[in-house]
């Protein structure tokens, strides 16, 4: 009489061979979700590089004169900012700056870009023009990205990263 089933060997087959597939397919997802995060990411900053254009042109000055700050994110730099408290300067500095372009462009919706989609606050260096007349150093806003930390490779930013808002540079 023979006896009908799969052998041992069969059965270890098919589990590797779905096994491998669930890790294919796990890694697939993962790379979406970075991409989604990015992609917010980068849609969120050009969002308030509209919104700082427009404060700029309304008000007829540097991003610096807009917010007080010649330097927002510089409490932000050499340390991973993810989920930082809402005391902490990094965080306070980018909300103030936030909340003032908002206030001056008339945007809104710019009070929701807090933090980035990693949970950390955008950071933005005011200094366009902080070397006198005519310095067409430009003002900067970029994501600390998937590591939390400004300043290193994996920062997300939009095109050559800057903001140009002053008619005096290119």
């Amino acid at each position: 009489m023979k006896q009908k089933g799969f052998t041992l060997i069969e059965l270890l087959v098919v589990i590797s061979i779905i096994g491998l597939l669930a890790s294919v397919v796990l890694v697939s997802l993962n790379s979406a979700r970075d991409k989604a995060k990015i992609a917010k990411a980068q849609a969120e900053l050009n969002q308030f590089v509209k919104a700082a254009q427009a404060a700029q042109g309304e008000k007829g000055r540097l991003g610096s004169f807009i917010t007080g700050s010649w330097c927002s994110d510089c409490a932000c730099r050499g340390r991973d900012i993810r989920n930082i408290p809402v005391t902490d300067s990094c965080y306070t500095n980018w909300v103030n700056a936030l909340t003032t372009i908002q206030t001056a462009s008339g945007f809104s919706g710019l009070d929701k870009m807090t933090r980035d989609p990693w949970g950390s606050p955008y950071g933005l260096d005011e200094n366009e023009g902080e070397g006198g007349l005519g310095n067409c150093t430009l003002d900067t806003i970029k994501s600390a990205g998937p590591d939390g930390v400004l300043y290193s490779a994996d920062d997300v930013y939009i095109g050559n990263n800057t903001i140009p808002l002053s008619s005096t540079c290119p």
